[in-house]
């Protein structure tokens, strides 16, 4: 279900709102699994881009920006969420 959901170039994540809840696809064990992994190692994901950001951040030691984009319904506020969920466990 996943990568019909998303798809990815590079460090550019385009995701599609699936407009039900789908408790697997941002559980837990969904930002942990992501959590060290190189782009493009599992399918794309808004973890797999916050991921990248925060430990370029740390070794590169450069600011990082994460750009939520889209229609009023498609899903921005949320990802937001998602993407400062991964954040917030110190690991992202």
């Amino acid at each position: 279900m996943l990568k019909d959901l998303s798809t990815s170039v590079a460090n550019i994540l385009i995701a599609v709102n699936p407009y039900f809840d789908i408790p697997k696809l941002y559980s837990p064990e969904t930002i942990k699994s992501y959590q060290g992994r190189s782009l493009g190692t599992l399918p794309p994901h808004v973890y797999a881009i916050a991921d990248k950001a925060y430990r370029d951040m740390r070794v590169l030691k450069m600011s990082q920006s994460i750009i939520v984009s889209g229609e009023s319904g498609a899903g921005k506020t949320e990802n937001t969420k998602f993407v400062l969920r991964k954040k917030k466990t110190g690991r992202a």
